[in-house]
């Protein structure tokens, strides 16, 4: 009997536990680019996507771009917002010189901010019209947008956070030939 009862009880969870539906493979998230010329390559981990932060009450529209892998987020990252009028259009190359209304003053319509391997920074924020001798810059340029995500291509001109010297004289780090594909995030506000 008590044979019975245990087989029985097996049966039961085998039942129970091979009926459950699994989830979906999660699809292959990466990014990848090349900072003055070495080529960086990064399967994007769970906090990585895109937040569209879209509030039917404002003109402005908001992309935050998280490009992180690994367990910590200050290493091997980028992070890059997006501020625009206008719906997203695949092809469209957005560039941080453009600058955009917010609160009547005009900002970068761009910003990027890079973590490299030992964790230093890296930014790109300044308009140069507002700032002389400013060489930062980034475009970005969504090539699809399809359910699981967004891919895309970018490049920028950063510079490290702790070069507090003059603008024209800052070591400038190179961003090119930058890809990801990273799962999409809607947000209404």
């Amino acid at each position: 009997m008590r044979f019975l009862r245990n087989l029985l009880l097996l049966i039961t969870f085998v039942a129970v536990f091979s009926s459950c539906d699994r989830e979906p493979d999660r699809p292959d998230y990466y990014y990848r680019f090349k900072v003055n010329g070495v080529q960086k390559e990064f399967r994007a981990n769970t906090d990585s996507g895109i937040l569209f932060l879209d509030d039917p009450n404002e003109v402005n529209r908001y992309m935050l771009f998280n490009m992180t892998t690994g367990r910590d987020n200050e290493k091997n990252s980028l992070f890059i917002s997006l501020r625009t009028l206008e719906t997203i259009t695949i092809g469209t190359r957005y560039e941080m010189q453009l600058g955009i209304n917010v609160n009547n003053q005009v900002v970068p319509r761009i910003t990027v901010l890079y973590f490299d391997e030992n964790g230093d920074q890296f930014i790109a924020d300044l308009l140069q019209r507002d700032n002389p001798g400013a060489r930062d810059d980034a475009w970005i340029v969504f090539d699809e947008l399809i359910q699981e995500g967004s891919y895309g291509r970018f490049e920028a001109t950063i510079f490290s956070v702790d070069d507090d010297g003059e603008l024209s004289e800052r070591q400038d780090i190179l961003i090119t030939d930058g890809e990801f594909f990273i799962p999409n995030f809607i947000s209404l506000r």
